[in-house]
């Protein structure tokens, strides 16, 4: 089973999946406050979080943390 947690402003979602993750300590180092919330699969996050997260996901080296972009109806 995989260890995906997602993190939202309301409108877009950002993935991070933990088996895809090389650990390479970028996250916990500039977004540590949303990483290591034990237990939690899905955070609502401020608009300036998101930022940070999005921002951050830009850098991820293994691509385990990504922008989801919304499916077009």
């Amino acid at each position: 089973m995989k260890n995906i947690r997602y993190f939202t402003n309301g409108v877009d979602t950002i993935e991070w999946n933990q088996e895809e993750c090389i650990h390479s300590g970028k996250c916990l180092k500039n977004i540590p406050y949303i990483i290591e919330k034990a237990g939690i699969y899905s955070i609502n996050v401020s608009e300036r979080q998101f930022d940070v997260i999005a921002h951050q996901a830009e850098f991820c080296p293994s691509k385990a943390l990504k922008l989801k972009t919304p499916l077009k109806v």
